[in-house]
């Protein structure tokens, strides 16, 4: 109960968090922790924020198609993500927009790419409120790749953001789409992260695999893996070698799929173009964050296809919380592997998080 009160009394400013439909899940979490948080000056590469007028919109979304509004969204404020890193010992949250529905939630490019600009500036503003709490991934409509080029200028040179970040799928396309080529290539230029975060994609929203399994359990995985094979498959892979691509999710079913992969591809006619050292090779360049994969079957698939030099610590705030970093410790990471996954990697490709 100690515990819980401190927690409680550090949210106090927050205007009265414990209220909100999160604030009960983070007290009781808060409950079962120390008040000093175990871990210190861990950089989490996927954490969500809801600029207002984002917010809105998505509830808007909700609405029409009779949805309920999820506490995930409505209990969301920069205060809940601060004290939530606070207790984890997050030092630092790169922010990305959450899971986009409908290609962008129905909005026509031009929409689209405004509510970009309102949602960029936003995270702008709350990392220069917060000075060395915030990183971020700027996002892109992904409807129209023009639109995008622009976008992806304005995060850079005006925003200095220090990543993109971009839906697995968008509007029935994925990355390996020639359609974004000049997108790639000037990402490729500037030498850019792109980080891919899983909607319930076109293709598979309406499945239903059981009673009341939302798709979301396991489409959002299976999309991380369409994107990066789309990626290997269009000789993404090999034509942006300046990218640093990120996936979400440990990949998604990428480790689990990977020798399945390379036993379909390696007699293709264009192998040599797409994977010139092997398809296990061009997945092992890319990185991978923690989400949802800190437990040993899903952990041992992950580092068994790469070193700790590619993966990168997320938690995907708010939808779940620090206790991943519980179970990294539980995996028998050396110090050297731990601290290199908690932060290390994250100030390599994201240099700003460095000075921070």
């Amino acid at each position: 109960m100690t515990d819980r009160r401190s927690f409680l009394a550090s949210l106090a400013a927050a205007s009265a968090v414990a209220s909100l439909p999160l604030g009960d899940t983070f007290a009781q979490a808060a409950a079962m922790k120390p008040a000093k948080p175990k871990h210190q000056g861990v950089i989490d590469t996927h954490h969500h924020y809801w600029a207002p007028e984002y917010k809105k919109l998505s509830m808007d979304w909700d609405d029409a198609h009779k949805s309920p509004h999820a506490a995930t969204l409505t209990g969301w404020s920069p205060d809940v993500t601060l004290a939530e890193m606070d207790r984890g010992g997050v030092q630092t949250a790169v922010l990305s927009l959450a899971s986009i529905r409908d290609g962008f939630w129905g909005l026509a490019p031009q929409a689209a790419s405004d509510m970009v600009r309102i949602c960029v500036d936003y995270a702008a503003k709350l990392r220069a409120d917060h000075p060395g709490r915030f990183g971020i991934f700027a996002p892109l409509n992904m409807l129209d790749v023009d639109l995008c080029l622009k976008e992806a200028a304005y995060a850079f040179d005006t925003i200095h953001a220090d990543g993109i970040g971009v839906q697995s799928s968008a509007n029935g396309r994925y990355p390996g789409d020639p359609y974004y080529n000049p997108l790639w290539e000037e990402l490729n230029r500037r030498k850019a992260v792109v980080y891919f975060h899983g909607p319930v994609p076109d293709c598979c929203g309406g499945i239903k695999v059981g009673p009341g399994v939302n798709p979301a359990v396991e489409e959002v995985t299976f999309d991380m893996t369409r994107a990066a094979l789309s990626l290997l498959t269009n000789g993404a892979l090999v034509r942006y070698r300046d990218i640093k691509w990120l996936f979400s999710y440990g990949g998604g079913t990428v480790p689990m799929l990977s020798t399945r992969f390379d036993a379909f591809l390696k007699t293709a006619k264009n192998i040599k173009e797409i994977a010139p050292n092997g398809v296990v090779a061009e997945l092992q360049k890319l990185y991978y964050d923690t989400v949802n994969v800190t437990d040993a079957p899903s952990w041992a698939a992950l580092t068994k296809l790469v070193p700790a030099s590619q993966i990168l610590f997320g938690t995907d705030f708010p939808y779940f919380t620090n206790e991943q970093l519980e179970n990294i410790d539980k995996r028998g990471v050396s110090a050297k592997d731990k601290a290199m996954i908690l932060s290390g990697n994250a100030k390599r490709l994201l240099p700003h998080l460095a000075k921070a």
